[in-house]
């Protein structure tokens, strides 16, 4: 039975109807609610061959048939979320010992060896089931669907094995709904991960989709436009060649306007075939998984570093197990029991990433030459109200030492443009310690003068035009912790930092979690590892690219004021940055604003661009254009212009002048 016949058969089923195989063909009995939506007979019979529609007159059902669409739009349009323990398998499972030799197998440790620690306790594993619905649009004449579904472990964060994902969905059906309610607190992690898996699968899915057929179709609409306006330009340069003199310079300036005009068509035919995707999920299911708790210590001689292994029952495999240095997975990477720590084969020799920061402030740089202390200004005052951990006497002491001495002043920040060249040299050159130890200073030093309130710290520690300065400038020093959702008046008291490597282009990251108080929020700092200048902060906690996973997918009170409740900004803003405020924090919250702050406040003080087009159709076209590169979903010309209440030609044709200014890309997203 093919698969579009199938899926409509279980939707009138699930509807209330009934249906029974003749031959070839199905005949169904349709429940009165869809007779009178769908406006179908009470009998209706359908086919999935086209040989026996024709003779026999029922309805052929295929892909793109209105049934289908109408099907699918309203089980996309239903909520599917719960949660569900899965049914423990009849099979018996493996004693400690034969557990045991499992684990040896599935975690080989060099340098060590894997002894259980305690008895093996049963428990359940909360385990995340995504669906989304990605519709890709190939060009402006082709656009289809797909169906992608993602399996996440909530508490390593890393995606299920497609094997466990097979045996897992067997349990599904059996399983039970929860009897009280879950533990969300690792859940919002986890989301946000999987939304991130989702759109890496969906740009790998762009990218052969544009290096295929589209590509081919983009390269032979450009090779005609550029032989229409060759033939034209060399018709007006044989007539200004002729031409009285007086006609001459009419006649190059036409040529001007039809060279303008040919970059204008130029740049929109490559936008045209440049494949996007959109993201729509429509199943969020938490799964409890029956598991067998295996506590082990990994031994190198008499160093013990202690591990937790779980074995899914439903799945007959462990559960994905996070590196205790670096985060990553280790089914493909090997552990490694090294003398100071246990790691991965990645991440080695890096020092194991988050341990707990002191408390702010950080220990202060030390003073300038007593030549040059007599022109700097005083410190300010810390941030109050932290109380003192144990072992840190030495950063207090150092604390209240640096309040009274004058400290430097903070130096003018430099575009990063003007960075000489060996500074980008040196960024390749960095190691994974040195990239993790000055990941490890920079969000110390970051976090520490956002709690002292020191603006010009702040200010020189963030690149120049870029989303960090712009939530500076919109909140001054309460800007970063604006930007990661903090409460009005709370403030980091104390974080947790782990630093990975960037790819090629890309900023590295430094992320973790903040503790204000009793709460904590997640948050990255994203960092160009020349300059070691924050371009951006966000309120995520796994390592994100130039696409920015949703804040929708956010747990809590901090995702509400991504969106909502947020103060007026402190700074006065010009028309086109009051519209991109109002309309792109409603809509995708201070993530993606911040990014398109960023991008108009770079060409802001070109007067021409508010000279010649209205306040309203610049913003539109800025939020389309940032939101584009940042994977937004609901991201087109016609939605943001409805947003904006403009024409969408309008924004379509200011499209090509922005882009020329701006020149975004994944490597300058705004």
């Amino acid at each position: 039975m093919r698969g579009e016949l199938s899926f409509w058969l279980s939707y009138v089923e699930s509807r209330g109807g009934l249906w029974e195989r003749s031959g070839d063909s199905v005949l169904m009995m349709i429940p009165p609610q869809l007779q009178h939506r769908l406006e179908l007979p009470e009998e209706f019979a359908v086919t999935a061959h086209p040989d026996v529609a024709r003779e026999d007159g029922v309805a052929l059902l295929g892909a793109g048939h209105p049934l289908l669409a109408a099907a699918a739009e309203d089980v996309l349009s239903g909520d599917d979320a719960g949660v569900l323990i899965l049914a423990v398998p009849a099979s018996q499972p493996p004693d400690g010992e034969r557990l045991l030799e499992k684990a040896r197998e599935a975690f080989p440790v060099d340098h060590g060896r894997i002894d259980a620690s305690g008895p093996v306790e049963r428990r359940l594993r909360q385990v995340l089931r995504v669906g989304a619905l990605v519709t890709y649009t190939a060009s402006a004449d082709d656009r289809f669907h797909e169906r992608a579904e993602c399996w996440v472990d909530v508490l390593s964060r890393h995606p299920v094995p497609e094997q466990a994902v097979t045996r897992m969905r067997q349990f599904v059906a059996d399983g039970s709904p929860a009897g009280t309610a879950p533990d969300l607190g690792a859940v919002p992690s986890a989301l946000a991960q999987a939304h991130r898996l989702l759109g890496q699968a969906a740009t790998d899915r762009c990218r052969e989709l544009a290096n295929g057929s589209v590509r081919a179709a983009a390269d032979a609409e450009l090779t005609r436009t550029e032989k229409y306006y060759a033939e034209a330009l060399a018709s007006l340069a044989r007539r200004q060649a002729n031409a009285a003199p007086d006609r001459q310079a009419l006649l190059a300036a036409r040529m001007d306007s039809v060279r303008a005009e040919e970059k204008r068509r130029l740049a929109e035919i490559e936008e045209k075939y440049t494949p996007r995707h959109e993201i729509r999920p429509f199943r969020l299911h938490l799964l409890y998984v029956p598991a067998l708790r295996l506590p082990v210590d990994v031994l190198r001689g008499a160093r013990r570093f202690p591990l937790v292994l779980e074995w899914l029952l439903s799945a007959g495999m462990f559960a994905p197990v996070r590196c205790p240095a670096c985060g990553a997975d280790t089914a493909s990477r090997p552990l490694v029991a090294a003398k100071t720590h246990l790691g991965c084969a990645s991440c080695l020799p890096r020092p194991t990433g988050g341990p707990v920061a002191p408390q702010f402030p950080a220990v202060p740089a030390a003073p300038p030459p007593a030549r040059q202390r007599q022109r700097q200004e005083p410190a300010p005052d810390t941030a109050k109200g932290a109380a003192p951990n144990a072992g840190e006497g030495a950063a207090r002491a150092a604390g209240k030492a640096a309040q009274s001495k004058p400290q430097p002043a903070a130096p003018r920040p430099k575009p990063a443009t003007s960075r000489p060249a060996p500074q980008a040299a040196k960024a390749k050159s960095l190691n994974p310690q040195a990239l993790s130890k000055a990941g490890e200073k920079l969000a110390m030093e970051f976090w520490s003068v956002t709690g002292q309130g020191n603006l010009r710290a702040l200010r020189r520690l963030c690149a120049p035009d870029s989303p960090a300065a712009a939530a500076i400038r919109l909140y001054g020093t309460a800007g970063p912790a604006r930007a990661v959702g903090l409460a009005d008046g709370e403030m980091p008291e104390r974080l947790t930092y782990v630093t990975s490597a960037p790819r090629d282009g890309e900023l590295a990251g430094t992320c973790g979690y903040l503790q204000a108080g009793r709460t904590q929020y997640d948050y990255q700092l994203r960092w160009h590892p020349g300059t070691r200048l924050v371009a951006e902060i966000l309120p995520f906690g796994a390592s994100v690219s130039a696409r920015l996973p949703s804040p929708r997918w956010l747990f809590g009170s901090a995702a509400t004021r991504m969106f909502h409740g947020l103060p007026l900004p402190d700074s006065e803003l010009d028309p086109v940055a009051i519209r991109l405020w109002r309309k792109a924090t409603s809509t995708h919250g201070l993530p993606l604003t911040l990014r398109c702050l960023a991008a108009w406040w770079r060409i802001s003080d070109d007067s021409q661009f508010l000279a010649e087009h209205r306040p309203s159709v610049l913003a539109a076209a800025i939020h389309r254009m940032v939101g584009y590169r940042a994977a937004e979903a609901g991201i087109t010309h016609d939605a943001i212009a409805g947003l904006y209440r403009v024409v969408a030609t309008d924004t379509r044709a200011i499209t090509p002048l922005l882009q020329a200014r701006l020149q975004l890309s994944p490597q300058q997203p705004w």
